[in-house]
């Protein structure tokens, strides 16, 4: 990396804290290392600017131990905010709006003369007519009153208008979707017919739109023919119509505790574009030869019509294949066979695809659970069984079957890519991982491969490190994302990999589906292809970032439905596992409910507690007490704010008292 001094500035993205202080990602040039930037140097930027940046190395934070250099924003490129969320307030004569996001430090004045009807309190969504300047308050008008604070939808909505995600369709795309009709006979023209093979889907229980279906035989020589339908979505959405439009501009569904919000109207998404049972169905299926071994024989492609037998979910595969449930495999006789072959091809995939490297990442996620009436009863550790790693290992195989195809065939293409991890970070691991007595073995040119790090977690399987590690290891690595350039996947150990089985819910691969019928039919080259390709950097970049988004508006509603679930246990009691140490504190993860939080430093009365970096750790200045990464402790329910998201917890500890002396 080279140094402070010969940098000067830099350019990069600043993301910003509700402490006031914030980091700029370095872009030019490129940093291994976060630019700390303290409240007093931020001039008038504001977070997701896009700032250029003095660097101080005098006063460089790596002399205080934080890893991080420090330094002034000189001059804010570009706004990274035209609108936001806030609560509305009278103040005098004027109207202000505070923003929810306590990232954004500025209060906004409304200049338009229908704020002053608008009733104190409401959540409103505002458009930034003046960005804040050196002797300027940020100014603004009201483009939507979304509601009270106290309206049951207000969440989702302030979580969805904050993060840019339209909650409706426009009605030329509503017409579109409407127009479509269930397949006939002249669709199935030039399709191969799959209709008579056996097929399934399997999904979540909850899951409505079906985008892929499984086909397998076991032949004579050994080998598994294994035949991946996806939805041909491409036949409905036709390329630059206005539901093509709306799909590149949302760029994924996005995924809530209670709801979906599609990428496609419903009349596509969850009915004819689904892959439902006993209906005749449009698809691009991925056809391949698999040996005992795991190798890839043949794969061929092929547009087709399929006949879904049956839509299984993964506790009932689950339940037939590994739990022998008498009752669930005597009502699915007929697809027994079938089912004993796709575990025995998932677990030859799967073994095959450790061997070379690829990381099995196996960290439970939070999932909510809801009572009769809609009220959240609990938030457990979501299940990845078996059955849910044997579709995995098929969707992995027909990605990266498709992905080498069009690259052997010089066919431009958008790739699912994923670099190599943080060397900052990666050495910040290491050392953590090293105080439990684990390591990562280098190869023969002193590099980490992806099977350095698998070996790693067959290492951690069953330990009690096993959560908090992965989760730090999962931390060092850099953030997968769309290309249009070649790249390889590191977490894969995959050459090339690009995402085709889920056209329903993600744009890339809608987008895929058209390269590879383009090709079939002889038209992957000429005016109109190379104008195609032209634009695919710009998908590929569009669909990353709304993959970002639609992820922090996830995350965003699951913190606070949690907090909507632990605020009715104030004073509660819970076991816990300290997952991440700061100096203000440390964040636990308790063991059931399946819940986060934070401990403040202040909540724990017993010392003074000093902050050490390097064995992420809080220590007692006088009872040498320390709180690492890694311990379990039992903490109490504090303090609940949904709204931020917050969840506050203190260490439930006996604290002694001195004994005073005796006066004489």
């Amino acid at each position: 990396m080279p140094s402070i001094k010969s940098q000067g500035t830099v350019n990069g993205r600043l993301v910003c804290h509700p402490d006031g202080y914030g980091f700029v990602i370095a872009e030019e040039p490129k940093l291994e290392e976060d630019v700390f930037i303290p409240p007093k140097k931020m001039g008038n930027a504001v977070d997701g600017d896009t700032v250029r940046v003095r660097l101080s190395p005098s006063r460089s934070r790596r002399k205080k131990g934080s890893g991080s250099m420090e330094g002034e924003v000189v001059k804010v490129l570009s706004r990274g905010r035209e609108t936001l969320v806030g609560k509305l307030f009278h103040h005098r004569q004027d109207v202000y709006v505070a923003p929810l996001d306590t990232r954004y430090h500025y209060t906004i004045r409304l200049v338009d003369e229908k704020a002053k009807k608008i009733k104190e309190g409401m959540i409103v969504f505002v458009s930034i007519t003046a960005q804040p300047g050196r002797h300027q308050t940020p100014l603004g008008e009201v483009k939507e009153v979304l509601g009270h604070p106290d309206d049951s939808e207000i969440q989702h909505k302030i979580v969805c208008y904050q993060h840019q995600i339209p909650m409706r369709f426009p009605s030329p795309v509503v017409r579109e979707a409407e127009a479509a009709s269930e397949p006939g006979e002249e669709d199935f023209q030039g399709r191969v017919d799959f209709r008579t093979l056996p097929t399934v889907t399997i999904d979540g229980k909850t899951a409505k739109d079906f985008d892929d279906a499984v086909s397998i035989e076991k032949q004579e020589d050994g080998n598994f023919r294994l035949w991946i339908h996806i939805a041909d979505v491409s036949h409905y959405v036709p390329s630059d119509s206005a539901l093509d439009r709306e799909a590149f501009h949302r760029g994924t569904s996005v995924y809530f505790p209670d709801r979906a919000i599609p990428m496609l109207p419903e009349k596509l998404s969850n009915q004819l574009c689904s892959l439902k049972p006993g209906l005749d169905r449009l698809a691009i299926s991925v056809v391949m030869e698999i040996d005992g071994q795991g190798n890839l024989q043949s794969g061929d492609f092929c547009c087709s019509v399929i006949h879904s037998n049956e839509r299984m979910t993964y506790t009932a595969v689950r339940k037939i294949l590994i739990d022998r449930d008498e009752q669930l495999r005597t009502q699915y006789e007929a697809l027994l066979e079938n089912f004993e072959w796709m575990l025995e091809l998932s677990r030859i995939l799967t073994a095959k695809r450790l061997e070379r490297g690829a990381i099995d990442f196996d960290i439970p996620e939070a999932e909510i659970e809801y009572d009769l009436h809609g009220k959240i009863c609990d938030v457990v550790a979501s299940e990845r069984n078996e059955a849910h790693r044997m579709i995995e290992e098929f969707m992995l195989l027909a990605n990266e079957t498709v992905a080498e195809y069009l690259d052997q065939q010089q066919i431009p293409s958008i790739y699912r890519v994923h670099e190599k991890p943080d060397g900052t970070k990666l050495e910040e691991f290491q050392e953590t991982a090293g105080q439990f007595g684990y390591s990562l073995k280098p190869d023969s040119k002193g590099d980490y491969p992806s099977k350095a790090f698998q070996k790693l977690m067959l290492q951690l399987a069953n330990t009690p490190e096993v959560r908090f590690l992965s989760y730090l290891m999962l931390r060092s690595f850099k953030k997968a994302q769309y290309s249009h350039v070649k790249q390889g996947h590191f977490g894969l150990a995959s050459p090339c990999y690009t995402h085709f089985t889920s056209p329903i819910r993600r744009y890339p691969d809608l987008v895929v589906h058209r390269i590879l019928k383009m090709t079939l039919e002889g038209d992957a080259s000429g005016v109109g292809a190379d104008q195609f390709y032209s634009r695919l950097q710009a998908m590929a970049v569009q669909s990353s970032e709304r993959e970002r988004r639609a992820m922090e508006a996830e995350r965003e509603i699951l913190r606070w439905s949690m907090g909507q679930f632990m605020a009715d246990r104030l004073g509660e009691q819970y076991e816990a596992l300290i997952v991440g140490v700061r100096r203000n504190g440390f964040f636990v993860q308790l063991l059931e409910p399946f819940v986060e939080g934070f401990v403040p430093v202040e909540t724990i009365l017993d010392d003074f507690y000093v902050f050490n970096q390097r064995n992420h750790s809080l220590i007692g200045q006088n009872t040498r007490k320390t709180f690492r990464i890694g311990d379990q402790l039992k903490v109490q329910v504090d303090k609940v704010s949904p709204h931020r998201h917050l969840i506050e917890f203190s260490p439930v500890m006996k604290i002694r008292q001195r004994k005073r002396k005796r006066k004489r």
